[in-house]
């Protein structure tokens, strides 16, 4: 063979080498994650077999050049391109070309290199994942940072592990191979479920090092969830009983969190868990979740003006309604009707003073949505219970929190719009709230859509729509309208991490909560004042407070006191302010600009010793507390107090029961009793006066040590304390868009 032909075919072959390189380089570069994994995947049928054709001719002329016949230095060459393939090379037949050709002696040792490449890349393409989950899986269980396990496998559960950027994360489950395709494709950690008892597996990582876990368990059945929490309670609690740590209860409260998502349905079994795991077990209500996320980011009062609210007194103006039309009642629309009653309270003018102004909820459902068990077991108790008893054995009763109208009717029936167009011509001063959670995603927006041409046709400007929604659908231009809003979306307030693990909702109750802790440590006396004002004093009352809040406290009393906190933009909306984000568009008001709204005709008085903890003065209060829009805040909010409770199936202690009632210690309760969910100041204003002159009767002490009517006021008044501490500042209120 002449040299001319040898470079010849050999120069091709170096072509075409080079080419297969430089496509494969690329597809690796610049491919994304998930087309990058199927280029490879191609290498395990048959896509690198390329490199070896190209073997073949190279071999070949070797052969003839070396004397073989053409059939016999093909044959030869095949022979060895098969060697090839396990790695074998071979360069003896060759061996006189090599020597005769520089070139192709670069040709042939380019070709045994790219053969090492599609090697590697076969490999990668076979065992690449399980290499990958290995590796990933060791590292997360034995890096210095802060763990995050997530038992279960779904959307949700992805949507979670992408929302944390700090911790080491693993998803936990029982896996098909498609599934763990997609886990290495999505670059999400993974460790199987079953694999040697993971929940001791990770229970001893937890013994041995002193990292802070998250685990977030969300299966698929609430069987599975249940059971992992009770296989983690027995951990924890055998940890506690057998730790040779000191304060073992303290180490595995602050460095475990564990949350579980479970059905409303089952709320009493998750409580009871979470009663028996030291306060490392926290029930999550996805419901609740999603129903104080539209309660938070849009309270009725901010869609009211001055047409239908006197700002310079927080009340309703005479003629006007508010309605609330639920569509659809099923366990979305119930807790988010729920929610809003426990937050969404007025008040109007009455006779003697400041009154109730109930809500109007008109629920349409296809079933009789008032026969409800759930809703008979919480909001309806205190109606059943008190109806038809002698209201002289109790304090004097509050009127029920909302007006409901149950309405059976499918959206189908053909009398639906005009039911709904009879609401709304009855409320024209008012405001019209319709919130549409009775199916799908397209479902709801669909009937949204139907609804805004019916109210552009009936020329019903006050009605507000409310779609609820599960993942949020930019692509909808319904929401680029005026009053037609998204609610409900779960992936900012269900699936998101630091919502879950540290909402700023959550952490403003939990910074209230320590504040008083404090002032009453200051104001009790048993402690040294300059004491409690030290970094030290702070730091450990805050432990304290935070583990109280976990372990001392039920679920009632924590969601009370975010209730609470979640109340204060509408509280702020009633008087022509609001709140937002430090960042967001808006003058903000200095404290004393918001007292001269809040507090004018009814000023704030500090302590006489001018007192200050964390940056806020301590406020004395006294038995006075004249008509004014301070007083008429604090009414509301006790009026939003007794909706809340109400709306968890508490009812009003007995005067007996206020009077003589002890708990097992021989201390007198004064009617409180979570456990049997009653309380002794379900009642009116009135009532917390006769409260006070009872107890302090009883007790021996004046009226001033046994007033509850000053709790009522301290939201408000340190409502500017609290929102700038959490991030917030208060503006004046202009109209939502």
């Amino acid at each position: 063979m002449s040299a001319a032909a040898v470079n010849t075919i050999a120069g091709i072959c170096f072509a075409l080498l080079t080419i297969e390189f430089v496509y494969v380089l690329c597809r690796l570069a610049f491919s994304d994650r998930r087309r990058r994994l199927v280029f490879l995947k191609n290498f395990k049928v048959g896509r690198c077999a390329i490199v070896y054709v190209i073997a073949i001719p190279l071999y070949l002329i070797g052969h003839m050049y070396g004397g073989k016949t053409f059939f016999d230095g093909l044959f030869s060459a095949i022979n060895q391109c098969v060697n090839l393939v396990v790695l074998k090379y071979s360069t003896d037949s060759v061996a006189q070309l090599m020597g005769d050709s520089v070139f192709y002696a670069t040709t042939m040792y380019y070709c045994f290199i790219l053969v090492a490449f599609n090697a590697l890349l076969f490999i990668s393409s076979v065992a690449g994942q399980s290499i990958w989950r290995s590796a990933n899986a060791a590292y997360v269980r034995h890096c210095k940072k802060d763990k995050l396990f997530i038992f279960g496998w779904c959307e949700e559960s992805r949507q979670l592990y992408a929302s944390d950027k700090s911790r080491a994360k693993l998803i936990v489950d029982e896996l098909t191979a498609e599934e763990k395709q997609e886990l290495y494709v999505g670059k999400i950690g993974y460790m199987p479920r079953k694999a040697k008892n993971c929940v001791s597996s990770i229970f001893a990582d937890i013994k041995r090092k002193n990292n802070n876990y998250v685990i977030v368990i969300n299966e698929s059945t609430q069987e599975q969830n249940m059971d992992l929490c009770d296989a983690f309670v027995h951990e924890i609690r055998k940890y506690v009983e057998e730790s040779e740590r000191k304060n073992a209860e303290q180490d595995i409260f602050e460095r475990l969190q564990i949350y579980v998502y479970g059905n409303p349905q089952y709320e009493a079994i998750y409580n009871d868990l979470q009663k028996r795991a030291y306060g490392c077990l926290r029930y999550v209500n996805k419901y609740q979740r999603t129903a104080i996320d539209f309660v938070k980011k849009y309270p009725f009062a901010l869609f009211m003006d001055e047409k239908q609210l006197d700002y310079s007194t927080s009340l309703v103006r005479d003629g006007v309604e508010i309605n609330a039309l639920m569509i659809g009642f099923g366990k979305a629309n119930r807790q988010i009707f729920l929610t809003s009653v426990a937050n969404n309270q007025f008040m109007k003018q009455g006779k003697d003073g400041p009154v109730n102004k109930q809500v109007n909820y008109y629920i349409y459902d296809r079933e009789n949505a008032e026969n409800n068990k759930n809703l008979n077991h919480s909001y309806y108790r205190f109606k059943t219970e008190t109806a038809g008893e002698d209201k002289d054995k109790y304090l004097p009763l509050p009127e029920m929190p909302a007006n409901e109208i149950y309405c059976k009717l499918d959206i189908n029936d053909n009398t639906f719009y005009a039911q709904i167009k009879s609401v709304l011509d009855s409320n024209k001063k008012g405001v019209n709230f319709a919130i549409i959670a009775f199916g799908s995603d397209l479902d709801n927006i669909d009937l949204a859509y139907k609804l805004n041409e019916k109210r552009r046709e009936w020329n019903a400007d006050n009605l507000i729509l409310f779609v609820k929604v599960r993942q949020a659908h930019n692509e909808i231009a319904l929401f680029n309208e005026r009053d037609c809003f998204e609610i409900g979306n779960e992936k900012d307030c269900v699936y998101d991490i630091n919502s879950l693990t540290n909402g700023w909702l959550y952490s403003m109750a939990r910074s209230r909560d320590e504040l008083y802790a404090l002032e009453y440590d200051y104001t009790s006396g048993d402690v040294d004042k300059e004491t409690i004002k030290t970094p030290e004093y702070v730091e450990q009352c805050r432990k304290k407070c935070y583990k109280k809040w976990f372990v001392g406290r039920s679920q009632l009393e924590r969601d009370s006191n975010i209730y609470a906190c979640l109340s204060l933009r509408s509280k702020l909306n009633l008087i022509g302010l609001d709140c937002v984000k430090k960042e967001a568009e808006g003058k903000a008001l200095s404290d004393k600009e918001y007292l001269d709204v809040y507090s004018k005709g009814f000023p704030l008085v500090q302590r006489k010793d001018k007192a200050e903890l964390q940056g806020k003065p301590i406020i004395a209060y006294d038995l006075e507390f004249p008509p004014s829009l301070r007083t008429n805040l604090a009414i509301n909010e006790h009026q939003r107090w007794n909706a809340y409770m109400i709306s968890k199936g508490l009812v009003p202690a007995t005067i007996e029961q206020i009077l003589n009632e002890t708990d097992d210690k021989g201390n007198f309760t004064n009617g409180k009793n979570y456990g049997l969910r009653r309380h002794g100041n379900i009642t009116t204003m009135q009532g917390l006066i006769d409260f006070r002159k009872l107890v302090a009767e009883k007790l021996g002490k004046s009226e001033e040590d046994c007033d509850v009517i000053k709790y009522d006021y301290q939201l408000m008044d340190d409502a500017w304390w609290l929102l700038d501490r959490n991030g917030y500042k208060i503006v004046k209120k202009k109209k939502i868009d």
